[in-house]
């Protein structure tokens, strides 16, 4: 079973999100900001992340920023959400998804980027 972590200020976003990852099958682990989901994250990592890019305490962008320069803990997809029409350029995401977000597209990204790590991970061993 596949787990994500989903980060967002937005508590009625952030229950959906889950209850769509949770029917589809995945793992889910919440955090409410950045901080919060960076000590989860590090005490125990997922295979993918969706982070809401704007929130108090630490941002999506800096929270990505901070879990793509953890040692060892490179492998794994993150999917930046955001109301704003781009992505930031400065940060390192998988994914961009702009809200509101629909269900299954959420879905079929992460499924699409969870595929595309474990054949990476294939070709590099």
């Amino acid at each position: 079973m596949a787990s994500v972590l989903l980060v967002d200020d937005d508590e009625e976003a952030l229950a959906a999100w889950g209850a769509i990852c949770a029917a589809d099958g995945f793992e889910v682990r919440t955090a409410s900001d950045g901080r919060s989901a960076l000590a989860m994250f590090i005490e125990a990592p997922v295979d993918i992340v969706v982070a809401d890019w704007r929130m108090p305490v630490m941002s999506g962008s800096e929270f990505c920023h901070r879990l793509r320069t953890l040692p060892g803990l490179a492998d794994f997809a993150f999917i930046l959400v955001s109301g704003e029409p781009s992505p930031p350029a400065f940060v390192s995401y998988d994914g961009f998804l702009r809200k509101p977000v629909d269900g299954p597209i959420l879905l079929a990204t992460m499924h699409r980027l969870l595929a595309e790590h474990v054949t990476h991970r294939q070709r590099h061993r």
